[in-house]
C-alpha cells in the first residue's frame, strides 16, 4: 500500500490530503494556518491552489478526484453527491432539506451522521449544512464552521433557505 499525505494552508485553516494507492481517501481540516508541504500527488498543485486562494473563489473548483469510497453506502454517496452539486458556494441547505432532496424526508439524522462521517469536507461541503435552529455540528469545530462559511460570503446564522 502507498500511502502520501500532502497539506496545504491559507490564514483561516489548513487541508492534509490522505492518499491511499492513488485514491483520496480524507482530508482533514484543522483552523489556523500550519505548515504546508510540496505538492506530492498528482493533483497536488491544483488542490495547493484552491485551499490557498479558498477566501478568492467565485465557485467551487475542485478538479475530479479519485476518492476511495469503498465502505460507503449508496445513501452516502447519493447525499454526498447531491451535496456537491445543489449546495453551491454562498448557499447552505439543512439536514432536514438535504435529507428531503436524497428522497428521505424523515432522513434529518441519517444525514447528519453522513456529514459527521464525510471523509472529503471542502469537497463535499458539509460546512453548508446547517441545523433548522442554527449551525449544528462540525468534527474541526464550530468555529471553522463559521469562518468557511463567512469565506464563501456567508453569514450564519441566517434566514431559513427557500
Amino acid at each position: 500500500m502507498h500511502i502520501l499525505m500532502e497539506t496545504f494552508s491559507n490564514a483561516c485553516f489548513s487541508a492534509t490530503f490522505h492518499w491511499e494507492d492513488g485514491l483520496l481517501s480524507g482530508i482533514d481540516l484543522a483552523p489556523g494556518l500550519r505548515p504546508s508541504t510540496r505538492p506530492q500527488s498528482p493533483f497536488g498543485v491544483e488542490l495547493a491552489l484552491i485551499v490557498e486562494n479558498y477566501a478568492l473563489l467565485d465557485k467551487d473548483e475542485w478538479p475530479e478526484l479519485p476518492l476511495a469510497t469503498r465502505g460507503m453506502s449508496p445513501f452516502s454517496l447519493r447525499v454526498l453527491g447531491h451535496l456537491r452539486e445543489h449546495v453551491t458556494r454562498g448557499t447552505w441547505t439543512t439536514y432536514k432539506q438535504l435529507a428531503a432532496a436524497c428522497a428521505s424526508p424523515r432522513g434529518a439524522r441519517a444525514v447528519g451522521r453522513v456529514m459527521a462521517s464525510n471523509p472529503w469536507p471542502l469537497v463535499f461541503p458539509c460546512h453548508r449544512v446547517l441545523a433548522v435552529r442554527g449551525l449544528g455540528g462540525f468534527g474541526p469545530g464550530l468555529d471553522l464552521k463559521r469562518a468557511l462559511l463567512n469565506l464563501e460570503g456567508v453569514c450564519p446564522p441566517l434566514q431559513r433557505p427557500t
